[in-house]
């Protein structure tokens, strides 16, 4: 019999660092023989996160996932001698890497083949407006369920300055949800009482981040374009994560609401160099933080089958 319990995963995003995510999640696949997906009524994830969230979704094991960055990463974001420089004019890399990568995991399935819920922002800077890509969970909801799950994850990880916006065949410009949702676990809980009409007493949400560099100490607070390009985007990308989880929080409460997000040395991992080390790292987030997830119920609960609004009628 249903709990009455309504699960969500949300995952950060982070370019390569999402090796982390998929890492830790492998790690709880592999100690206690179930699959994440089936612990979870929605699963929110944006750009890296995204991707993880398209793969779980789809049915592949976190393992799999993991092996995609370890085994994909020079393909996506190959060294070039040139790339940094063109960075300053044009995106850094081409999505040749990420286009052949993602095809090759997720082939012909569209968003449709979700087991679960999935919640996937975007964003459209040619009309300045969100973009979430979201599965038949809702009557409204009778588009999206139909795209490809390459073009999904494509469009959700295309971080500006890395990688050329993803164009749908309408002609629409889609670009990394991160420039708005980084951390969408306030998005997630707002699809949960609105669209999914879940009581918030019944609402526990897991999230987890891809790491959260420490502050420098002689970070400018202040100052010119020169001294303040990297700091804004510094700011505004720990601000909106803040904010979502303190969202959360108070809707939440401590009970109802954890969190995962080490935090490392400036400079220690970036979003497109790939750095094995966060294999071991999530190794040691999981040792710590299991049983707590274990004690607030996340392992107990079994997600009622997820039957779509619109079901495909492929395979």
């Amino acid at each position: 019999m249903p709990d009455g319990r309504f699960q969500i995963l949300s995952l950060d995003g982070g370019g390569l660092k999402g090796l982390f995510t998929a890492a830790f999640l492998a790690n709880w696949e592999e100690e206690n023989g179930t699959r994440v997906v089936d612990h979870f009524d929605l699963i929110a994830g944006t750009s890296t996160g995204g991707i993880i969230a398209l793969g779980l979704g789809l049915g592949f094991s976190a393992e799999a996932i993991k092996n995609l960055y370890l085994e994909k990463a020079e393909t996506i974001f190959p060294s070039t001698f040139f790339s940094a420089t063109r960075q300053w004019v044009s995106p850094k890399y081409t999505a040749a890497g990420l286009t052949k990568s993602l095809t090759e995991l997720f082939r012909e399935k569209q968003l449709g083949h979700s087991a679960t819920r999935l919640l996937i922002p975007a964003y459209d800077p040619s009309f300045k407006g969100i973009h979430i890509f979201k599965t038949a969970h809702h009557a409204r909801l009778r588009t999206d369920y139909k795209l490809s799950a390459v073009h999904v994850g494509k469009a959700t990880s295309a971080a500006p300055t890395y990688l050329p916006a993803e164009v749908s065949e309408c002609g629409l410009q889609l670009v990394d949800g991160g420039v708005w949702a980084n951390n969408p676990a306030a998005l997630a809980v707002v699809e949960a009482l609105d669209y999914l009409g879940r009581n918030r007493e019944d609402i526990h949400v897991l999230r987890l981040g891809t790491t959260t560099e420490a502050v420098p100490k002689n970070q400018p607070a202040s100052g010119g374009k020169f001294q303040m390009v990297g700091p804004v985007i510094d700011f505004m990308m720990r601000g909106q994560s803040q904010a979502s989880s303190g969202m959360v929080m108070h809707l939440l409460g401590k009970d109802r609401f954890y969190e995962v997000d080490p935090t490392v040395a400036p400079g220690d991992y970036h979003l497109d160099k790939l750095s094995r080390e966060l294999v071991a790292m999530a190794a040691a987030e999981w040792r710590h933080h299991s049983s707590e997830v274990m004690e607030k119920g996340f392992f107990d609960h079994i997600a009622p089958k997820f039957t779509p609004q619109y079901p495909l009628t492929k395979p």
